[in-house]
């Protein structure tokens, strides 16, 4: 267990490239830890901590967003993740501030619970109800679950990298190009995680996708300086 009010906060941007041109369409910011001593937490660690304590999530999360909004790189789409049970306590706050940022797209990640598929659907209706486009990410993770309704809710479809580990059967390829199919159709942005090598590349190429993300692509911006204690927790 970590004193959360000893952690300091930085934020990491991963760009999301054209598969075929390499141009960054935009970034995804990833919240990043620190303790006193400059030293990293991973975010899980930290995350699955706050999610015992709701109030402090969102505390964390509010904290978290505006930092990234504030040292975001200037140009593209900036792509932001958000727990539903995080803006449980601070829903009016949260909405405001996503409100005042131009070319933002909200990830919300699918989990296995029942309860959290009720409470992103609750979020994405608030969310495209202000015109917030929202990205449904983790798509295809072995520990998720495909809600048909927050499929057809979102604006972009982001998939996970598990489908590399699936590219070579036949069924997973079927049911990638079906869901891309069904994007392509409905207007709907995709991006596909995980590339780290020029064969996830052409991968990405062959089957369509929109956008690519992943360690094959350095972070644009970085900036670990810039830390925020964490107060009031």
């Amino acid at each position: 267990m970590f004193n959360l009010t000893d952690l300091q906060l930085g934020a990491e941007y991963q760009p999301l490239v054209n598969p075929h041109t390499q141009a960054i369409y935009g970034y995804e910011a990833l919240s990043r830890f620190y303790q006193q001593d400059g030293s990293c937490i991973a975010p899980n660690i930290v995350f699955e901590q706050l999610h015992a304590h709701h109030e402090q999530l969102s505390q964390v999360e509010l904290l978290a967003k505006t930092f990234q909004f504030q040292h975001a790189p200037q140009t593209g789409v900036l792509f932001v993740n958000i727990d539903p049970h995080a803006i449980e306590h601070n829903t009016p706050a949260m909405l405001a501030l996503l409100q005042q940022k131009k070319n933002v797209c909200v990830e919300i990640i699918e989990n296995t619970c029942i309860n959290d598929a009720h409470l992103a659907s609750t979020l994405i209706e608030q969310l495209v109800k202000f015109d917030i486009p929202v990205g449904l990410d983790d798509i295809g993770a072995p520990h998720s679950m495909l809600s048909v309704d927050l499929l057809s809710q979102v604006s972009c479809l982001k998939f996970d990298k598990y489908w590399l580990e699936t590219a070579q059967q036949p069924i997973y390829h079927h049911l990638i190009n079906a869901l891309l199919d069904f994007a392509k159709k409905t207007n709907k942005l995709t991006v596909l995680e995980g590339i780290e090598t020029e064969e996830h590349l052409l991968f990405a190429q062959q089957i369509g996708v929109d956008l690519v993300q992943g360690f094959l692509f350095k972070p644009l911006f970085y900036q670990p300086k810039y830390r925020v204690k964490l107060n009031n927790i």
